[in-house]
């Protein structure tokens, strides 16, 4: 897993050959004004998930085996719980389709803002969406990039 401030996304073009083409779009694109929905940037390869919604106290606990995600905040703040998934029990059946599996463990949370982007590779388990002191108002993309 990976947290940093957009500025210093330079120094991940390492590690996927894909991760220059999601900071370039984030680089000449504005997410606040784009619609919500499904975005591709090259099919099924990278796309991205563009969501609004309220953050909550609590979500599911989720990690991925195809694609390694990374979520960017167009708007709002919310906290997002990480931890291994060697520290996780399964709670629910693979959905191949989706690319997730729902998991049980303890996490700890992670500040996320509009200046910050956040990398989960398959080993990451993770609980987005979860509330600062209240419910707030966020507006999301989450990209997807293949294994």
């Amino acid at each position: 897993m990976i947290i940093d401030k957009l500025t210093n996304s330079d120094k991940y073009l390492c590690l996927h050959k894909d991760f220059k083409l999601v900071f370039d779009f984030l680089k000449n694109n504005n997410l606040a004004e784009l619609d919500c929905g499904r975005h591709e940037l090259r099919g099924n390869e990278v796309f991205f998930n563009l969501q609004e919604y309220e953050t909550k106290p609590y979500q599911k606990l989720e990690a991925h085996r195809k694609y390694i995600d990374i979520q960017v905040l167009a708007m709002g703040k919310e906290y997002m719980g990480y931890t291994n998934i060697d520290n996780t029990t399964q709670a629910e059946k693979y959905n191949e389709e989706k690319d997730v599996v729902f998991l049980n463990g303890e996490t700890d949370k992670l500040l996320a803002t509009n200046e910050m982007f956040l990398i989960f590779f398959p080993q990451d388990a993770h609980m987005p969406a979860l509330r600062t002191n209240k419910s707030e108002h966020v507006k999301k993309a989450i990209f997807k990039i293949a294994l």
